[in-house]
């Protein structure tokens, strides 16, 4: 601990409610008096010595050569113990104690070499994508898909029945301007969702309407369950 460190830890002992003197002064009013404004000088002088101690004292480093040693006979005896959970800490230590023994900047490098061996196995594993993509002819297929007619048409129910914004500007507001067609306020090209239509990337959303999902849910078995066997068959 440095000199400086060492005059706050008296200037707090004397501030402290807990000193023995203040205790002792308890029993007569004017001598705590006195005590305590003794204390509060005696510490206010210490302070300001302690300050000028630190801007001038070499700087130390709190851990040395002796007190890795005596860690390390922590370490030895915690370990020659028997006691399960002292013989823990003593392998606790033990790490501790190759961590200050370790070079300088090995964390350093050993975060580069996991780094390194990351970008191995990521060119491994992305170079046998490649090859699987070769052999498989991926490339062909999607040239193949881009080529369909159907490659940029939505279909039916993937595309919203019908909305309020503009599907090719974003947050523009449409305008009805008839039954299930809108127009956009930007550009005014109308949108007919009972036909469908086609956006600005070429993107073609088929003709459709609400009332369809209706009828997808009117299928002739839809209410079978509770429907009895002659029924069904016809015999009632």
């Amino acid at each position: 601990m440095k000199l400086s460190e060492k005059l706050l830890l008296v200037a707090n002992w004397l501030e402290s409610s807990e000193n023995d003197l203040l205790v002792n002064a308890e029993g007569d009013e004017d001598c705590l008096n006195i005590v305590a404004d003794s204390l509060v000088k005696a510490s206010e002088m210490i302070r300001k010595g302690s300050q000028e101690i630190s801007k001038i004292e070499p700087e130390e480093s709190v851990i040395t050569s002796e007190k890795l040693d005596e860690l390390a006979a922590v370490a030895t005896a915690f370990d020659e113990s028997g006691d399960e959970l002292l013989m823990k800490q003593a392998s606790v230590l033990d790490e501790i104690l190759l961590t200050f023994a370790a070079p300088k900047n090995s964390i350093a490098a050993a975060k580069q070499r996991e780094d390194d061996r990351i970008e191995q196995l990521k060119k491994k594993y992305k170079d046998t994508k490649v090859k699987q993509d070769e052999m498989n002819k991926v490339s062909d297929s999607v040239k193949d898909i881009e080529k369909s007619p159907s490659y940029k048409k939505y279909r039916v129910l993937e595309a919203p029945l019908s909305q309020r914004t503009c599907p090719d500007h974003p947050g523009a507001q449409l305008a009805r301007v008839g039954e299930h067609r809108w127009q956009c306020c930007m550009d005014h090209k109308l949108y007919d969702y009972d036909t469908g239509f086609t956006t600005m990337d070429g993107r073609k959303v088929p003709g459709g309407d609400v009332s369809e999902q209706t009828k997808i849910m009117q299928h002739e078995n839809s209410h079978t369950v509770f429907d009895t066997r002659n029924e069904r068959l016809g015999q009632e």
